[in-house]
């Protein structure tokens, strides 16, 4: 009886050392100092106007590249808000509506200074509910609506009209599977502790997978190659980081207004970001590109495209990091009025 009770008694303590031990290797490793990636990357934005959408113009990405061996995860949740178009002379475009895209992007540390990458993808396109929050954002800021007010609000339409033909009018929402990306980088030049500078070279191709008449995709296959760099070296004394990067886009002949589509489109990012505290950096980038479309009478059709993103990054424990960011177009009518971007990450 004494023997049972004794290990009975043994038992339990033994129980709670080990409970004890576990929630205390818990707590540490929620509690200890976020581990995070030593560069400082760029949102992973893209011009979300929905007849640019549809190509094959990349995200922007920096310079650093995954180490051999390493995954790098993005799950990448996007919301813009469109409205712009007007009448002119015989041409007429109108863009009202809101466009949403989910992306995976996988990055696999291949052999040094490889990287191999995957983009595959959700789209959506719905008359939205951000038309309220644009309109009081404007009302507060005093900014000029457009003619918002003259139209109801979270409508659906997406609209070409030229020479007496329609060639292209969308007023139905629909959401399917986007074009896929696959992607090839190579590591130029490679940091090191005491030269936090990196160059890589980065290419893709998309493919057509995505519904064309649904704007999921454009219907043809698109190539893209950059440089893409990142400096970390020049102003650390202020934990400021800066990136850049800049390519040229292959346009295949698409199903979307190939009357009128651009072969070649250049695209560039510029974007600085400043290390607050361990756990947070603010970042704000600008992305712009060549015109994807030839129309000499409408601006949105034919201008390049300008939008400012800007947000920060919280860098969380066990290499995960969450991105959020706000963006507004600096080329009226080229991009969305506005778009909120989140992404979380993991790397492996």
């Amino acid at each position: 009886m004494n023997c049972a009770f004794w290990m009975a008694r043994n038992f339990r303590r033994r129980g709670s050392t080990r409970l004890c031990l576990m929630l205390a290797v818990l707590s540490l490793a929620w509690s200890a100092e976020p581990v995070h990636a030593d560069e400082i990357r760029p949102f992973f934005s893209r011009n979300l106007h929905p007849i640019v959408q549809i190509f094959g113009l990349p995200p922007a990405e920096g310079g650093f590249l995954v180490a051999p061996g390493a995954t790098d995860l993005r799950l990448v949740a996007e919301a813009a808000n469109h409205f712009c178009g007007s009448v002119r002379d015989h041409a007429n475009a109108f863009f009202d509506g809101e466009t949403y895209r989910l992306t995976l992007a996988v990055r696999q540390g291949l052999a040094p200074r490889w990287e191999l990458g995957l983009d595959v993808g959700l789209v959506a396109h719905d008359g939205g509910v951000l038309d309220a929050v644009v309109d009081e954002f404007h009302d507060l800021s005093g900014a000029r609506d457009h003619g918002r007010d003259k139209v109801p609000r979270d409508e659906l339409l997406y609209y070409y009209h030229r020479d007496g033909v329609t060639y292209l009018e969308m007023d139905r929402s629909g959401a399917g599977f986007s074009d896929v990306t696959l992607l090839l980088a190579y590591q130029l030049v490679v940091a090191t502790e005491h030269r936090r500078r990196a160059l890589a070279l980065r290419g893709g191709v998309k493919l057509p997978t995505g519904d064309a008449a649904r704007l999921h995709g454009s219907g043809a296959t698109d190539v893209h190659v950059r440089l893409a760099g990142t400096d970390a070296q020049s102003l650390r004394a202020l934990n400021l980081t800066l990136y850049a990067s800049a390519g040229v886009l292959r346009l295949g002949r698409g199903d979307v207004l190939p009357q009128i589509q651009r072969e070649w489109v250049g695209f560039a990012t510029l974007g600085l970001g400043w290390k607050a505290r361990n756990w947070l950096a603010l970042k704000a980038q600008v992305d712009g590109h060549t015109a994807f479309f030839r129309d000499s009478c409408r601006k949105q059709i034919n201008s390049p495209s300008a939008q400012l993103v800007f947000g920060g990054t919280f860098f969380l424990p066990r290499h995960w990091s969450l991105d959020l960011a706000a963006s507004e177009d600096l080329v009226l009518g080229t991009a969305p009025d506005v778009s909120f971007h989140l992404s979380l990450g993991r790397r492996f």
